[in-house]
């Protein structure tokens, strides 16, 4: 008999693959869960306190909504949906960077997913990493002028 795994770690997963910042707070106003993409915006320090991060999801935009089974107050949700006009490019390295965490950095597979050739994706790869490279070689000469 194989061993599925429990609706809590599908409902993770499900939060995971969002593009939303998504943040779970427990009635007591606990953090319970933050998806990827709300982790990639935190500061690099340990867990900010519930009440800050809750207050900084909500000034950038962040709508409330409360969880509710039947008549039960379950806790809140926080969902920031990301910056309207993201271009093309910015969408294409989102999806590649996504794609890599997801397989472990195996290249192959990776480009299988996206269903692109290994050799389109180290281009990719080579010309996003030459783009941001060019981006801050730019600001650190402003910065020095």
């Amino acid at each position: 008999m194989s061993k599925e795994p429990g609706l809590q770690s599908i409902v993770r997963a499900l939060l995971d693959c969002r593009e939303e910042e998504i943040a779970i707070f427990g009635t007591r106003g606990e953090t319970l869960h933050l998806n990827l993409a709300a982790q990639a915006t935190l500061p690099p320090t340990p867990s900010p306190e519930a009440a800050r991060l809750r207050a900084d999801l909500l000034a950038r935009g962040g709508r409330a909504v409360l969880l509710q089974a039947d008549t039960r107050l379950l806790g809140e949700m926080i969902i920031v949906r990301p910056p309207p006009g993201r271009t093309l490019a910015e969408q294409e390295r989102q999806a590649i960077r996504e794609t890599l965490e997801q397989t472990s950095g195996r290249l192959a597979v990776a480009a299988r997913r996206l269903g692109i050739s290994r050799t389109t994706l180290w281009r990719r790869l080579r010309h996003h990493a030459d783009r941001s490279l060019a981006s801050r070689s730019s600001s650190a000469l402003k910065s020095t002028v």
